[in-house]
Order: structure tokens, then C-alpha cells, then sequence
């Protein structure tokens, strides 16, 4: 099956190009939905890209046509692994089509950050967990990995060696009613059992399934942690 997939809202860097960071969002909701807090995080080297995911049919809405990067039915096949193959490898070959681009603009993976909220977040871990090759972080947030429920997908699954040295923020709130904040731990101790070695999990109190200025004062720290300004200061920067 193909898949159409929507508009893609970019903000360049407002300084020299040294990095990007390639962000989705959750269902329902576009790239341009996201597209403010690339201001927010207001970090001139860094190229933002907010992609849109496909319109298509999702069983949890009725049936009815939503941007989703792929089809869920129920929200308890988070924690089972019940859950639309196809649609998410079709959507994880989109992204890293994106970073593809990326590469070929003259930014190599290592200074390419590739994150998500909630379906978004579970897109961009499923893609740390299936790269080749090294990318400079991943940003997961009010998202699941359900190989954390599922040991006999946990031991099919072999991460290559680039992606275990890859580090991954997960950030949850504690209020979170739609993906229960169990989860982040759970993803947190799964990865670390895959042989991730950099794995940090942020928890905010009260927060429901959103996000909130500590969330992004944290993501900020990380991606200048993982994507450092390449280029010396200067006067006319």
C-alpha cells in the first residue's frame, strides 16, 4: 500500500547550518501543529523539519480519515504490539527519507536529531531501533515502545551496533490519562536491555498528554548536548 503523506513545514537555521532535528507529531495533529516550538527551542544552528503523516483512515476515530502515521484500533494494543506493521515501516522509510535529504544538503547523520510526540514518538524510536547507522539523538515524548510488554519482540529485535551509542530523552507526564506514564519507564527499561547506553527518562508532575515549558527546556539541553554549535562565534553571528 502507498501512502500519502502531507505537508512538511520547515524552519532553517537562523545562523550557520550545522544540524537538524526532524520532529512528529501525534495523531490527528500536522507538522505545522508543531512548527512553534522550533521557535520556542530557538536554536540558531539547527535546521527544524516537521513533517505531516498520510490522511488516511484510523479505527480508533470510527474509521474516519486523520493525519496518523499509521492505523490503531485500540489503545490497549500499545502495551500488546497490536498494531498497524505496514503503516509504521512506511512512515519510518519516510523519515528517513528526510534525513537522506539532509545528508545529501552537506548535514551528516550525526548531527541529525530525530524525535516525536506520542504516534510521532513511537515513529522515531522504531526507526533508532531499526538504523544502520548512527544518527545524534532521538527524542521521545508521551510515547510507548511495546516491545516493552512483548519479550518475544524484544528478542527478535537486534539494534545495530551504531544505534545502541545513540542517546534518547523520554519525557512523560505524570497525569498522562490516553498513554499511561508506566510507559516511559517501561520503554526506558527495554532499551536498556537492548544495550542502549544512553537512555534518560524525564517525568513532569502533572502534566497531562501535552507537553510544558520544563519538557522543552529539557529537549532544548539535550539537542545541545547531542549537536553542539559546530562553529566558533564570530561577530557577524
Amino acid at each position: 500500500m502507498s501512502y500519502s503523506f502531507g505537508q512538511t513545514t520547515t524552519q532553517q537555521a537562523r545562523s550557520s547550518h550545522t544540524a537538524t532535528v526532524i520532529f512528529l507529531h501525534g495523531l490527528g495533529d500536522t507538522g505545522n501543529g508543531w512548527a512553534p516550538v522550533g521557535a520556542q527551542l530557538n536554536i540558531p544552528h539547527v535546521k527544524f523539519i516537521f513533517p505531516t503523516a498520510p490522511t488516511r483512515p484510523v479505527s480508533l476515530n470510527g474509521g474516519m480519515p486523520m493525519p496518523a502515521w499509521f492505523d490503531l484500533a485500540r489503545v490497549d494494543q500499545l502495551l500488546k504490539g497490536e498494531q498497524d506493521g505496514p503503516g509504521v515501516s512506511a512512515s519510518v522509510a519516510h523519515i528517513e527519507g528526510l534525513i537522506q535529504q539532509e545528508v545529501r544538503a552537506g548535514i551528516a547523520r550525526e548531527r541529525i536529531v530525530v524525535g516525536g510526540f506520542s504516534q510521532g514518538g513511537h515513529v522515531a524510536l522504531k526507526l533508532l531501533l531499526t538504523t544502520k547507522q548512527r544518527l545524534a539523538g532521538c527524542i521521545a515524548c508521551s510515547t510507548w515502545l511495546e516491545f516493552a510488554a512483548n519479550s518475544v519482540a524484544q528478542q527478535m529485535l537486534e539494534p545495530s551496533a551504531a544505534s545502541l551509542s545513540i542517546p534518547v530523552f523520554i519525557g512523560h507526564g505524570t497525569m498522562d490519562q490516553l498513554i499511561p506514564s508506566t510507559m516511559a519507564n517501561n520503554s526506558e527499561q527495554t532499551l536498556q536491555r537492548l544495550g542502549y547506553t544512553s537512555v534518560k527518562r524525564h517525568m513532569y508532575p502533572g502534566m497531562p498528554h501535552s507537553s510544558c515549558p520544563e519538557e522543552l527546556a529539557d529537549i532544548k539541553r539535550f539537542i545541545l548536548d547531542v549537536v553542539p554549535d559546530a562553529l566558533p562565534p564570530s561577530k557577524s553571528r
